[in-house]
């Protein structure tokens, strides 16, 4: 994904990183971080768990007290049960890039 949105995604540590950091390069200061972990529990089922940060500077939730975006990890979590794990990373990567695409 970082290949069709380079101008959004960045991977603070590299390819194998836990987390992809996402821009816009039109909002300074508004980041959503995208964690993620698999854990395996003594049975062998593995758990992948990604889960959406926010960093929103007070002045921009001054300017949009209206706007959900206290919600935006519980909505995200919304997302992923109901289109899936890439579905819903390219849902929000399109949000925050203000895209058009398909």
């Amino acid at each position: 994904m970082q290949e069709k949105y380079p101008l959004v995604i960045s991977l603070p540590g590299g390819p194998r990183s836990e987390v992809m950091t996402l821009n816009h390069p039109k909002l300074p200061g508004c980041t959503f971080f995208i964690h993620w972990s698999v854990e395996v529990s003594r049975e062998g089922v593995v758990m992948p768990k990604i889960d959406l940060l926010t960093k929103i500077p007070e002045r921009a939730l001054q300017l949009f007290p209206s706007q959900a975006v206290g919600g935006a990890a519980e909505a995200f979590q919304s997302l992923l049960r109901i289109l899936g794990p890439e579905a819903a990373l390219e849902s929000i990567i399109r949000a925050v890039s203000l895209s058009q695409e398909t």
